[in-house]
């Protein structure tokens, strides 16, 4: 079987947020074949649509292993916490 990395947001900078403990129990169920791996959001800026001319380059910035073996990219899917892969 094919083994897949996915990367995965927690919409909260807390420790102790249900959203980050209830990620981490996926992450303990979530099958041999998933590597999960947080994507964090914590030096991210707060969106301004001042940044849409020249974004900062933290936010140009991809996390290590961001891409996948065929070039995509992850990009804001809908619904919570959903991440898909773009061309």
């Amino acid at each position: 079987m094919a083994n897949y990395r996915v990367g995965y947001l927690v919409g909260s900078l807390s420790s102790t947020s249900i959203n980050r403990q209830l990620a981490r129990a996926l992450v303990q169920l979530a099958p041999p074949e998933l590597e999960l791996t947080e994507i964090a959001i914590r030096d991210l800026p707060l969106y301004s649509q001042d940044y849409d001319a020249n974004y900062p380059p933290v936010a140009q910035s991809r996390p290590s292993g961001a891409t996948g073996r065929d070039g995509r990219r992850p990009c804001a899917g809908t619904g919570a916490a959903a991440v898909a892969l773009c061309s």
